[in-house]
């Protein structure tokens, strides 16, 4: 148990503080070649935490997805959101083996490209599936190109694919998902640079005896936009604290001290009359004493009135709102 000072401590070291004879602030020597350089355009800036809408889209998108491949394959196929990574485009691609089903899309208006990648061994397990086996065989998948009947299965399912993700997007965001091109090398894939970062989502598809990975990949300068979207939570807790933040701005707005003013009229002269003129001089002004005058607030016409006495001081009787463009006067009469 660590000892605890008694009052006679405390008090001495109370007044060895004051005294100096404590020594309280340590010096600290600073070397400027010691200062590290920081590009503020480097994305390592970037805060890698979680987008709890993010993972509300891939879960709809893989229940959608998988009613898809269930009715495409006649089986029942089950796809489960594996994992939310943000990493560098380079390490992304080191990750690809060749041969890779990779198909580059769209998400407008969202910019830049986006990929989808079929892991080989799910195109061999769908191809034979399709076509009557159990897909538990295993095939070498190594060292060739895919066939035109494995391109054109895999590109079926892929298209299937998108238009469920641009779907499930609709929830946060109106994407359009255009299809663009497909590659088996990830070296003609560079949608950004390698040291840029990219959100990867991994998908696993199991049918009966066999399971793969599907992979989207999307640039974080595309999703930036609705970053913070993406990082709320639930739809019904981002509108509850939206409504909190309505209320305590109409009530700190309330508080808010604005400056009112008014003009009593006004004229044209001449630079020769503004230079000539002098005390006692008299400018008369473009209306008559019994007309109303404008009043300002913040500098906006906001209403007329009439100037007069109140207690003792200058003051002006409202008799009209001045609405906003689009709107009628209100000749109410006002105090």
């Amino acid at each position: 148990m660590s000892h605890i000072l008694t009052q006679e401590e405390v008090d001495a070291l109370l007044r060895g503080i004051s005294g100096g004879e404590i020594e309280t602030d340590v010096a600290v020597s600073f070397d400027p070649n010691d200062a590290i350089p920081y590009d503020l355009t480097s994305q390592d800036r970037i805060i890698r935490g979680r987008m709890p809408t993010l993972e509300m889209i891939n879960e709809k998108f893989a229940r959608m997805f998988r009613a898809t491949m269930s009715s495409l394959l006649r089986r029942v196929a089950s796809v489960t959101a594996v994992s939310v990574d943000m990493i560098k485009f380079g390490e992304f691609l080191k990750t690809l083996p060749v041969p890779t089903s990779l198909h580059l899309f769209r998400m407008d208006p969202l910019r830049g490209n986006a990929l989808c990648v079929v892991e080989a061994k799910v195109i061999f397990m769908l191809v034979d599936i399709i076509f009557g086996g159990t897909g538990k065989d295993f095939f070498k998948i190594e060292g060739r190109e895919f066939t035109a009947i494995e391109s054109s299965v895999i590109r079926k399912v892929v298209i299937n694919a998108l238009e469920d993700l641009e779907k499930a997007w609709r929830a946060l965001l109106d994407v359009s998902i255009v299809y663009q091109r497909s590659e088996i090398n990830p070296q003609f894939v560079q949608i950004v640079s390698p040291t840029d970062v990219v959100v990867v989502i991994q998908f696993e598809i199991e049918v009966e005896y066999s399971s793969g990975i599907l992979t989207l990949c999307m640039p974080y300068s595309t999703l930036e936009p609705v970053r913070e979207r993406l990082q709320a939570g639930f739809q019904s807790e981002q509108l509850e604290a939206d409504r909190g933040w309505v209320d305590r701005l109409r009530k700190n707005i309330a508080k808010a001290q604005a400056e009112v003013g008014v003009e009593l009229g006004s004229t044209e002269i001449s630079a020769r009359d503004v230079v000539n003129m002098k005390p006692g001089d008299v400018i008369p002004l473009d209306q008559y004493a019994s007309d109303a005058i404008t009043v300002y607030v913040e500098g906006i016409p906001k209403y007329r009135g009439y100037p007069g006495i109140y207690k003792g001081n200058q003051a002006v009787r409202i008799s009209e709102v001045i609405l906003s463009k689009g709107g009628e006067d209100d000749g109410a009469e006002g105090n």
